[in-house]
């Protein structure tokens, strides 16, 4: 008895999809035309960008199957070396410490003394355009007076 060679090429992407997406839904395959089981495509992730207060900022979404993750950030300056500015750089850490503990958006501060505004939500299903605009808006209310107090030292 042969098999298909259509049949002989789904394999290895069946093998593929089993390691990496566990565990299986209905939507994972799909029937070809030539009615060969095949692997449907996963959403693929989404990235946004705009300008918002006169920063770039990014946004990103992904979807696991049951749940949407978004992120919203903007890259809004650095922290300058010591030889540079003490003092802008005394006020700036000063500030970013005094902010720090708080929920919602933060910020952050990653290599290279970059300083990101950076929010993330969780979203049952696949996240809406409504869901997406309203984590953005939040974000930046949230972040606009720190981004006040930050704007002289940058």
């Amino acid at each position: 008895m042969s098999v298909p060679a259509a049949r002989l090429q789904a394999m290895p992407s069946l093998a593929q999809v089993s390691q990496t997406a566990l565990p299986f839904s209905p939507d994972t395959f799909v029937m070809t035309p030539e009615g060969v089981l095949g692997i449907a495509q996963p959403p693929r992730p989404a990235r946004l960008h705009f300008m918002a207060d006169g920063l770039p900022f990014s946004i990103a979404v992904g979807f696991d199957g049951e749940k949407s993750r978004s992120q919203v950030w903007a890259e809004i300056g650095h922290i300058p070396y010591t030889a540079q500015s003490p003092e802008r750089r005394r006020q700036l850490l000063a500030i970013l410490r005094g902010i720090q503990d708080r929920r919602g958006t933060r910020f952050l501060v990653q290599e290279g003394q970059k300083i990101l505004l950076f929010s993330e939500a969780e979203f049952e299903g696949q996240a809406t355009p409504e869901d997406l605009i309203h984590q953005t808006v939040v974000a930046l209310q949230q972040a606009r007076p720190f981004l006040r107090l930050l704007a002289p030292y940058l």
